[in-house]
């Protein structure tokens, strides 16, 4: 990183009130890596550079252009944010991940946190909200049978643990991405349950060394087979 940059990273930091700690609280960074920034000895990475910016209230190439000043940016971001406050037909949510709903003018449109837009499909929506809700009505019912009828409460709670695996079926058929199937939970749920059924704690520990192999080939299939995104660039 050049050190252009560098000093502009400095300068928006201070000008927003954050000490080089207080910044690398919010990035979930060290203090050091952030000073390492601002003496250009290395760089942020993309979604630092995505935090940063959302903090500081402008765009990444606001963030990394050091041709205009930052009141200049500060001043056309301000226009925006007016422009969209007065837009009574708009509504924008954005949660924990970066990802936002936008509805506007009846219209439902979805963004990535890189700001790629995303096709939304309400009809999918719909039936994967339906389908949780199976499952989670489904899982009550054999938690609450199991445990009452056969007295097995010590070990009925592993429905609840398979119960995030048998969702994420159908999101992965939805979506076809194998990679979107929970597999740790399901991994984890059958080997509670041999263990405390049947004392088979050794040598089923193994299942879980399955689970990085599955993502892999997953991830394969997803990307070669299926022409979805590779887990490692897939925000949904």
């Amino acid at each position: 990183m050049n050190i252009e940059i560098a000093n502009r990273l400095q300068k928006l930091r201070k000008e927003n009130g954050y000490s080089q700690e207080e910044l690398a609280d919010k990035l979930g960074i060290s203090r050091q890596a952030v000073s390492k920034w601002e003496r250009a000895e290395s760089s942020p990475d993309t979604d630092n550079l995505i935090i940063l910016a959302r903090l500081y209230n402008m765009s990444l190439d606001d963030l990394l252009n050091d041709n205009e000043s930052n009141e200049e940016i500060r001043e056309r971001t301000m226009d925006k944010e007016e422009e969209r406050k007065n837009d009574g037909n708009s509504i924008s949510l954005t949660d924990d991940e970066g990802q936002t709903l936008k509805i506007e003018n009846g219209h439902i449109r979805c963004f990535n946190k890189d700001g790629s837009e995303e096709k939304f499909d309400k009809k999918k929506s719909v039936f994967l909200t339906i389908t949780d809700s199976i499952v989670l009505l489904l899982t009550l019912t054999a938690y609450l049978v199991w445990s009452l009828v056969f007295n097995a409460w010590e070990v009925s709670w592993v429905v609840w643990v398979l119960m995030p695996a048998v969702m994420s079926i159908f999101e992965a058929i939805v979506k076809k991405q194998i990679t979107k199937f929970v597999y740790p939970c399901l991994v984890t749920a059958v080997y509670c349950f041999l263990g405390m059924q049947f004392d088979l704690w050794h040598p089923y520990w193994f299942l879980f060394v399955t689970i990085p192999f599955f993502y892999i080939i997953g991830d394969v299939f997803d990307k070669y087979v299926f022409k979805t995104k590779p887990l490692d660039e897939d925000d949904d």
